[in-house]
């Protein structure tokens, strides 16, 4: 979601965040006495080149428009819908298996039940 509106990914922003901490505590400690104007200097410099990269993201992400993401969306379903028929053929298959296998477990106890000279017949 931060991608479509920034243009980067979180873990890009987070980097991003990162390198200029790490080099604002690195200008601070050189110029000591000056440390605001170089750690302003480095973070201008920061949402400068935030601005470049977000700016170049955008421009080379495809553009869709509203039919085209609808088509999209449209095929997406499609795919979604066969899944689902497909898992559905197999919870069919499972149900018969399952039917099957109590009917087996029911004549086991029911030849568990019946004295031996019975359970033959």
């Amino acid at each position: 979601m931060i991608k479509r509106y920034v243009g980067l990914d979180l873990l890009d922003l987070v980097i991003h965040a990162g390198v200029t901490i790490a080099l604002a505590v690195a200008v601070a400690e050189m110029w000591s006495p000056d440390e605001q104007i170089g750690v302003g200097l480095v973070f201008a410099s920061s949402f400068v080149v935030l601005a470049w990269r977000r700016a170049r993201a955008l421009r080379q992400r495809p553009d869709l428009d509203g039919a085209s993401v609808a088509a999209r969306q449209i095929a997406e379903l499609e795919d979604r819908v066969a899944e689902l028929e497909a898992g559905q053929g197999r919870v069919l298959e499972l149900e018969e298996r399952l039917d099957f296998t109590e009917r087996m477990l029911a004549r086991e106890s029911e030849r568990a039940r019946l004295p031996q000279g019975q359970a033959g017949l």
